[in-house]
């Protein structure tokens, strides 16, 4: 699946960030504890269809899409050639490339920080 021995990374395009995930742990919740904020209105819930992404290489190394998931995405286009997937639902299994805007990293200043500006 992956050649660096270790957890799987998933690559965000445009941004070129990168995190590591857990093999099974889900898009969204390896993003967060990376420390990066991920779009999402529902919180991870499945719901908002917020969170999506379009998947660019290995969409293979993606946990199988439930039903439910297939059948919220099924009308959302894709701006990639991959599937699209939800980010809250899909679990790494490998090395990912996604298409996602809008991610960025979720530091917000300590007091010490905001006074020494």
């Amino acid at each position: 699946m992956h050649d660096n021995g270790g957890d799987p990374t998933v690559t965000v395009r445009p941004s070129g960030i990168q995190f590591t995930a857990t093999p099974g742990q889900t898009i969204m919740a390896a993003a967060l504890a990376a420390g990066y904020r991920w779009p999402t209105i529902c919180g991870g819930l499945g719901d908002c269809l917020v969170c999506h992404v379009d998947v660019l290489e290995h969409a293979e190394r993606l946990s199988t899409a439930a039903e439910s998931e297939t059948r919220v995405v099924r009308d959302l286009r894709p701006h990639g050639s991959g599937p699209v997937r939800l980010a809250c639902q899909a679990g790494v299994h490998g090395d990912v490339v996604v298409l996602k805007r809008g991610v960025r990293p979720s530091h917000k200043p300590s007091t010490d920080e905001e006074k020494s500006r």
